[in-house]
């Protein structure tokens, strides 16, 4: 997809007076001229920023209307009058068009690559939010849980999906699965599906072979007891539900047994081992999600805010995907001719912090030809500081700095 085409996706959805009728919990809400509009409301909430409220809505007044500010109260008042779908159509509507077969996607031997994980979100300790949501950890903090179906080499969140504490990832993953057969047949036959080893049961891989799925699977021990019996190297066995899996089994270099079952029947093993390390795509996702987007820092305290907060974080992962897409290709022709090293790419870092200041009022201007210009001028400038890309090189997790958000984090670069 490209920049102006996000825009004027962003732009029809908000601006649809179907979207604020389907939306709109109040009968009367917004039937009436208002300091600040459903369309703006919906603008200004797609804020990278993660100032203050208050400091973000005396911005968005002196740059997009100019006048008195609206207060935070206010502005809690006024989102109270509509739920989060205006959001969700925003990401199911960029998932459709990106997915439509109209651009060239990146893909490892003909397939899309997806992983589907699961994660939580520190919640503002609130009575109302630990009572829908529900409570997790020593300090009973309440929380919600999370589950993505995420492009792992294109950086897309496909299908996100925000549950309760005491989520079932096995049943998120089944729905995830539903969600790619049922709105992108196309794509959901032509691409495998990445499990850690948490996920797989009997029923999750004969459902994804019926699917017409494929898959590679961790597995943990116990998981099977003819699959735990079996030597080391490549197997193909049946299991008890008759589903045929491929067993590969082998050492990692710390001297860990590892094993992954699949449906990927002609594919080499090393190519297979190669292809579960794409899997760690989710967890910088994740990391981009919670420490970058800072979708953590809710702008309220009602399970309403929260779910709204939410899409509009996923809104803004893949709006960082669009960017970083046309980002990396203006680096790359940079580069074209040069002796490098590895090949490079933007920061996204950068990236994202750069958007915070220029995003919500590129958005704003409601002309996508110009917002797309006032994005090329972003693009160019961060093509000029890059980072190169290490194929097999990671790190090791280092759950400390994470603690508070439940996350670690082992990136590959």
């Amino acid at each position: 997809m490209f920049i102006i085409r996000l825009f004027e996706l962003l732009q029809n959805v908000t601006n649809d007076k179907s979207i604020l009728e389907a939306a709109r919990l109040r009968i009367n809400a917004f039937t009436r001229n208002r300091s600040m509009s459903f369309a703006d409301a919906l603008c200004f909430m797609l804020d990278m920023r993660k100032t203050t409220l208050q400091t973000r809505l005396n911005l968005f007044f002196r740059h997009k209307q100019g006048g008195e500010p609206i207060s935070q109260q206010a502005f809690s008042k006024l989102r109270a009058n509509f739920d989060h779908s205006p959001f969700e159509t925003m990401v199911r509507e960029l998932v459709k068009e990106e997915y439509s077969g109209n651009y060239e996607l990146p893909l490892w031997n003909g397939f899309h690559v997806f992983a589907v994980d699961g994660s939580y979100l520190q919640l503002p300790k609130t009575k109302e939010l630990a009572k829908e949501y529900g409570v997790r950890g020593g300090g009973q903090r309440p929380s919600a849980g999370i589950s993505v179906l995420y492009d792992v080499r294109h950086g897309w969140a496909i299908d996100p999906i925000i549950t309760t504490t005491n989520m079932n990832e096995r049943a998120e993953c089944e729905k995830h699965i539903d969600f790619l057969c049922q709105h992108l047949p196309h794509i959901a036959k032509n691409s495998v599906l990445l499990l850690d080893r948490g996920y797989p049961s009997q029923d999750l891989l004969k459902k994804l072979s019926s699917c017409e799925i494929k898959f590679l699977a961790r597995c943990k021990v116990g998981f099977s007891a003819k699959i735990d019996a079996l030597p080391a190297g490549d197997s193909t066995i049946a299991l008890r539900n008759g589903t045929r899996v491929r067993i590969i089994k082998f050492s990692l270099a710390n001297g860990n047994a590892e094993t992954l079952a699949t449906n990927l029947e002609n594919t080499p093993m090393s190519e297979l081992k190669e292809l579960y390390d794409l899997r760690w795509s989710i967890e910088t996702a994740y990391f981009r999600l919670k420490q970058e987007l800072c979708v953590e820092k809710f702008s309220g305290k009602t399970p309403n805010a929260i779910r709204q907060d939410f899409w509009a974080s996923m809104v803004l992962l893949n709006s960082v995907a669009v960017f970083q897409k046309e980002a990396d290709q203006e680096v790359l022709e940079r580069q074209s001719g040069k002796d490098v090293k590895h090949t490079n790419r933007a920061r996204t870092s950068d990236l994202i912090i750069t958007l915070r200041d220029r995003f919500i009022f590129a958005n704003l201007c409601g002309q996508p030809v110009l917002a797309a210009a006032e994005m090329d001028d972003v693009i160019k400038t961060l093509a000029r500081v890059v980072s190169p890309i290490r194929p097999g090189r990671f790190f090791k997790r280092h759950p400390a700095p994470f603690q508070a958000a439940n996350f670690n984090l082992k990136s590959h670069l």
